[in-house]
């Protein structure tokens, strides 16, 4: 019998035969398992450690069924912010919507401290619950500004850091790495992480990291943003529609 080493040393001399072995007996049931939306990703967040490229396989296609089976934005956007939490080994990551109201434009808190090992419900913000930036305000002010990422080592030595938020919540932000989410030029949210857990500062490596998945939050916020725009205009129009029928009620002769 030939034991694990001389077969694993024989595989690596012949990768072409390797790959044609995986590709007849194991290739059609991998796919298969990861397209079983009732199959959850097979990895270990119990405890942080650098994700090996089949867990992060495990990670991408959880995230896509999550894409697919779940309608509401936030809890796809937290599934997201979670996984990369545990990648980045970031204290907290939050979310931040971009708004207008009575034509003043600023940032409201969707997902708040959001770890690891956080439940959902415990991070959605309560209307009531919002915390609210305008664009003049904080780094995160700052991001949605100047539409880039930012990778601040010493946020107090930031002349954009506001620590308003810190003393409401009793927590210390020591760094952080955020990014803007757009819609083409559109402004749509700001994905901040809080505090790098195995090191000094965020790095080079979290940014790149950020980068990449940030494609799964465009795509879910860029949805939300279209049918919040749709419902805007669907209202507008329903707001012309009653006026114009009490118009006319009001002045029955015109129908006639």
């Amino acid at each position: 019998m030939v034991d694990a080493a001389a077969a694993e040393q024989f595989l690596d001399a012949n990768p072409q035969f390797a790959k044609q072995y995986y590709d007849i007996n194991f290739r059609p049931k991998v796919i298969s398992d990861l397209l079983d939306n009732n199959r959850k990703a097979a990895v270990d967040f119990s405890k942080f450690h650098d994700l090996t490229m089949v867990e992060e396989s495990e990670v991408l296609f959880d995230l896509v069924r999550d894409i697919q089976d779940n309608l509401q934005m936030e809890k796809s956007v937290f599934n997201l912010m979670r996984h990369l939490s545990f990648i980045m080994r970031a204290d907290r990551m939050s979310l931040f919507m971009y708004r207008q109201r009575n034509g003043v434009a600023e940032l409201a808190t969707r997902l708040f401290n959001v770890h690891k090992d956080a439940a959902f419900d415990d991070c959605l913000v309560a209307p009531d619950s919002e915390i609210v930036y305008p664009l003049d305000m904080g780094i995160v002010g700052h991001v949605a500004t100047s539409k880039k990422m930012v990778n601040i080592p010493v946020v107090s030595e930031s002349p954009h850091y506001s620590d308003f938020v810190d003393e409401l919540t009793e927590y210390q932000t020591k760094n952080v790495l955020a990014v803007p989410i757009m819609n083409g030029k559109d402004m749509v949210a700001v994905m901040m992480a809080v505090n790098k857990l195995d090191g000094p500062h965020f790095t080079a490596k979290d940014e790149e990291t950020l980068n990449k998945y940030l494609n799964f939050a465009n795509l879910l916020l860029r949805v939300f943003h279209l049918s919040y725009l749709h419902n805007c205009e669907t209202r507008r129009g329903q707001v012309r529609l009653q006026s114009m029928h009490n118009f006319i009620n009001f002045f029955p002769f015109i129908s006639k």
